[in-house]
């Protein structure tokens, strides 16, 4: 009886389908591991950047990014087995979707170009298939997450391929180590002041990243405005008291869409 309820439960598993554990973004992991640089600077700019010409040039059958885009294609993510793991694979998603919008277009030195898009805005261009369905950039960030989960912290996940946007993540998002991996992608921001968070006492003013002024509607829907926000990564107690204060002039960085390439380091 023992060796039959054994027989039952390896059946069990082995039929089982892959979403009952996540899916496995191991293949799109090693091509951040392989192609994107940490620690980089662009035009003065703090920035990630990866490879797009080497991956380019590898990304042909049976790679690690055709196997990505093949497995995304197939699998139904309303299968996954919570909010954070449907989380942490649509911002994934977005940013595997993001770089197939550079790649299928390739060379080009913006998502913005007008190779891509003539108007040179492809938020709306459907790019990715996912779960036999086609999505564009727009419909994952707010459709899927953002309006999905009202949940304004894919904001910190999720990369445009741009300079000035928050860094692309080292490696993928996952649902066990969702809080952490968003937690510190913020903290991260807010130290940067040439895309992310800027304080000037002396001339009362604080800059923040555009991002914020992009999705105003939500950040004060859902946080009451952008610094409430960011209050929840802003560690120095002086800062803090600053920001909560109120007497300053807010303001919002410029936004560079210049790609966030390697062959583009300074």
């Amino acid at each position: 009886m023992k060796a039959l309820i054994c027989i039952w439960l390896l059946t069990l598993v082995c039929v089982m389908p892959n979403s009952a554990f996540g899916f496995d973004f191991s293949p799109y992991g090693r091509i951040l591991d392989r192609y994107l640089s940490t620690g980089q600077a662009i035009r003065g700019i703090p920035v990630n950047t990866l490879d797009y010409q080497a991956l380019a040039e590898q990304a042909g059958p049976g790679s690690d990014w055709e196997m990505t885009l093949g497995a995304l294609a197939a699998f139904e993510p309303a299968t996954l087995a919570d909010r954070e793991q449907r989380m942490a694979f649509w911002i994934n998603v977005y940013n595997i979707a993001a770089i197939k919008t550079i790649l299928d277009h390739w060379p080009v030195d913006s998502i913005r170009s007008r190779t891509i898009d003539w108007l040179g805005s492809p938020w709306k261009d459907t790019v990715i298939r996912v779960g036999g369905r086609d999505y564009s950039l727009h419909q994952i960030e707010f459709d899927q997450l953002i309006d999905g989960f009202n949940d304004l912290r894919p904001h910190l996940g999720i990369n445009c391929a741009s300079i000035s946007c928050v860094d692309l993540a080292k490696a993928p998002y996952s649902g066990a180590d969702l809080h952490r991996q968003l937690q510190r992608q913020g903290e991260l921001l807010v130290k940067q002041p040439q895309k992310g968070l800027k304080i000037d006492r002396l001339a009362g003013r604080v800059a923040i990243s555009r991002i914020f002024d992009f999705d105003a509607v939500h950040f004060k829907r859902l946080a009451g405005g952008a610094i409430s926000f960011l209050l929840n990564y802003v560690s120095d107690p002086a800062d803090r008291d600053y920001l909560q204060q109120g007497d300053y002039q807010l303001e919002f960085l410029d936004y560079d869409w210049t790609l966030n390439d390697t062959r583009r380091v300074d």
